[in-house]
């Protein structure tokens, strides 16, 4: 089986966060920077940078966060919704997790999972 490495890129309303993961769910690479409103530029350094290190490999991505929508569009890559997301990967990665707090750039959530899943955000 050829290694396919999983890309992941979240647009958040401060900041663009890409990882790499690869077949086995092991994070091989991250980056974090603030987009400072350069939105486009920082997607281009950040894709740019992950696919000079990882050229040579077939790479599946997704995008997430509060400025994806527009992105997947534009890259034409299948979106997640954040909470969504986030949910997903607790419940793989850290299972016996009750409650997540999220601190973003633009809000803030807490997600209960304990006894199902309910969401509060900041207005």
């Amino acid at each position: 089986m050829k290694n396919v490495l999983r890309l992941g890129l979240d647009v958040g309303s401060t900041t663009v966060k890409l990882v790499v993961q690869n077949n086995k769910d092991v994070l091989i690479y991250s980056d974090y920077q603030r987009h400072f409103s350069d939105i486009r530029k920082t997607i281009y350094r950040l894709l740019n940078e992950a696919c000079e290190r990882f050229s040579g490999f077939d790479i599946t991505a997704t995008v997430a966060g509060s400025g994806g929508i527009s992105v997947s569009k534009c890259l034409d890559l299948p979106f997640v919704q954040e909470v969504i997301a986030s949910t997903t990967a607790i419940e793989r990665f850290i299972p016996d997790t009750d409650v997540v707090i999220e601190l973003g750039g633009e809000d803030a959530k807490i997600t209960f999972l304990s006894g199902g899943i309910e969401q509060r955000m900041n207005g």
